[in-house]
């Protein structure tokens, strides 16, 4: 494990980001550091309920997770390539802000994400795609 990034780089990056006293603190954030390729660069993150559950947000330069923790129980992490991840939209409103965007068709919906990440997350959404040859 000694070549993952640990939780001190990853809230490194949350202070780079202006995010830190949003998420700094979430149980989420060791699931994170397991998960993380090395030297993969998170790009945004966020919490929003989707489905009835809080869950955790991250855009990176390859891929977008989601990341859901219960206490007692294994976390919840869904996948996808962020090259697939379409139409991101966000919604500010003065207390339910929302966070939207489609892959492979299927639509994802944050809602009560707060004010300060929804633009990062436009932004992350938007950069260029890693070039494969």
């Amino acid at each position: 494990m000694a070549n993952r990034q640990g939780l001190r780089e990853i809230r490194a990056r949350m202070q780079e980001l202006y995010i830190y006293d949003l998420y700094g603190f979430r149980g989420e954030l060791k699931v994170l550091a397991n998960i993380l390729y090395p030297y993969e660069q998170i790009n945004c993150i966020a919490t929003g309920i989707h489905k009835g559950k809080r869950r955790m947000l991250v855009v990176t330069y390859y891929r977008l997770l989601i990341i859901s923790t219960v206490f007692g129980s294994p976390a919840e992490i869904i996948e996808m390539n962020r090259e697939l991840v379409k139409n991101p939209t966000y919604r500010k409103k003065l207390f339910t802000s929302t966070v939207s965007f489609e892959s492979d068709g299927v639509p994802y919906r944050f809602d009560l994400v707060s004010r300060r990440v929804l633009e990062l997350f436009v932004w992350a959404i938007g950069q260029p795609g890693p070039v494969r040859d």
